[in-house]
């Protein structure tokens, strides 16, 4: 009797990342070509959060070095950081 059988779904973590990683390359593209540093603010914020979300991709089975996704999720902190310190400066 399979009336109540679950179908499982296998997810494909790699096509998934490779999907997030786009988009994060997309925003951080823009956020370089934006010249409001309150917008520019928001983008990294994104991108800091999109990279979360990929380093739990990989923790998750996506095949990708997760330290290299650590070190670039660090490098958008610290951009975050240098841009929020100018707004402060500006406000």
């Amino acid at each position: 009797m399979g009336l109540f059988k679950k179908k499982k779904t296998v997810i494909d973590y790699d096509a998934v990342f490779k999907e997030q990683y786009k988009s994060v390359n997309q925003l951080t593209q823009q956020a370089h070509q934006e010249m409001d540093y309150v917008i520019k603010e928001s983008l990294y914020e994104v991108i800091v959060e999109k990279y979360r979300e990929l380093i739990e991709l990989i923790d998750q089975g996506a095949h990708f070095d997760k330290e290299h996704f650590e070190a670039l999720k660090d490098n958008a902190m610290k951009e975050l950081q240098s841009i929020h310190q100018i707004n402060e400066m500006n406000t």
